[in-house]
């Protein structure tokens, strides 16, 4: 079986899955969605247009968590525990909120804070930093797996967009963030590189 990652390097979805596919061959394929062209052909690939898309053979794969669940079952690998569920359930609604708003704000759309939107938006970040940072604590990151991989691509992710500029992130965040920087394959990862 042959696999084929398609995405874009700076995608902190796409690079968790690099940096999990780190012991199973496969190539990478660049896309750039903002082009026109490019978007349109990833289109017929993947009609909900989101990266990563994992080709296995000639068949496509969407969404990071089901391409993560796939290979899992295919290389025999046990299957995420409910309270690791959770984390990665946290991590991607944290993540989606993340590239919500920046995507807004490249765009060139404000957000009010002071909208129940936004508001509820903030209230969820101040939760899940807090949920994530007891799991650190508690000793839930401890491992460099699926988990930990997703985590730390999501805080890298923030740090390349300068989305925690005007954040404090929480103590238990930033030390597993540094820690994990010298995981096998992460520099070869970085956004930074695209």
């Amino acid at each position: 079986m042959a696999y084929t990652l398609i995405g874009s390097k700076t995608s902190p979805y796409v690079r968790r899955m690099r940096l999990y596919l780190r012991d199973i061959p496969y190539t990478f394929q660049t896309v750039d969605i903002l082009d026109p062209v490019e978007d349109e052909r990833f289109a017929r690939i993947n009609p909900i247009k989101r990266i990563p898309v994992l080709m296995i053979d000639d068949r496509p794969l969407f969404e990071s968590r089901v391409i993560f669940n796939y290979l899992q079952k295919a290389h025999g690998r046990p299957s995420l525990s409910l309270a690791e569920e959770n984390l990665v359930s946290t991590i991607d609604a944290w993540q989606d909120q993340l590239i919500q708003n920046f995507m807004l704000q490249r765009n060139g759309q404000s957000i009010d804070w002071q909208n129940s939107y936004y508001e509820r938006h903030a209230d969820r970040q101040k939760k899940v930093t807090s949920y994530l940072a007891s799991a650190i604590v508690k000793g839930e990151f401890s491992r460099w797996d699926y988990p930990a991989m997703s985590l730390y691509s999501l805080l890298d992710w923030g740090f390349f967009r300068d989305i925690f500029a005007d954040t404090k992130l929480v103590p238990a965040l930033l030390n597993f963030y540094e820690s994990a920087a010298v995981q096998p394959a992460v520099p070869g990862t970085d956004p930074r590189l695209a």
